[in-house]
């Protein structure tokens, strides 16, 4: 039978992801909690369709509510009658957006038009996600 060493620095995993699994439930629950409050601040708030408005506290707290409306264009309805509005009122604009599986289609077999393409593209880690999943009674059997 091997020693344990009981003397090592590494930190247990299992009790790390226990750890994360009771912080993101306490998050969860204060999200939850906050949102609650906000819906019951909306009707005492001065507000309007979109923009920002302020509205004071009898306390001389200055609470600040920006309201948006989020829009999405029909292209199917904007074809039928695009031609009945002239070009230069359209309120459309063009954007470019890098399609990814192309992209990395190119650094796999296109080297060089990728290394050409490259100096246009900046490259920065995103957040790492993790995610844990609650141990179901069958995962803790001892072998």
């Amino acid at each position: 039978m091997a020693a344990i060493d009981l003397h090592h620095n590494e930190p247990n995993l299992d009790r790390l992801a226990e750890r994360w699994l009771q912080e993101k439930e306490l998050e969860d629950s204060c999200k939850r909690r906050r949102i609650e409050l906000e819906t019951e601040m909306l009707p005492l708030l001065s507000h309007r369709p979109e923009g920002q408005t302020s509205t004071k506290t009898n306390q001389g707290r200055q609470i600040v509510l920006k309201t948006k409306l989020n829009r999405t264009l029909d292209g199917v309805e904007l074809n039928k009658i695009r031609d009945k509005i002239p070009a230069d009122l359209l309120p459309l604009q063009a954007k470019e957006v890098l399609d990814l599986k192309r992209l990395r289609y190119l650094q796999n077999n296109e080297p060089e038009t990728y290394r050409l393409l490259a100096g246009c593209i900046t490259t920065k880690p995103a957040k790492p996600n993790i995610t844990i999943a609650t141990a179901s009674p069958d995962s803790c059997k001892s072998d």
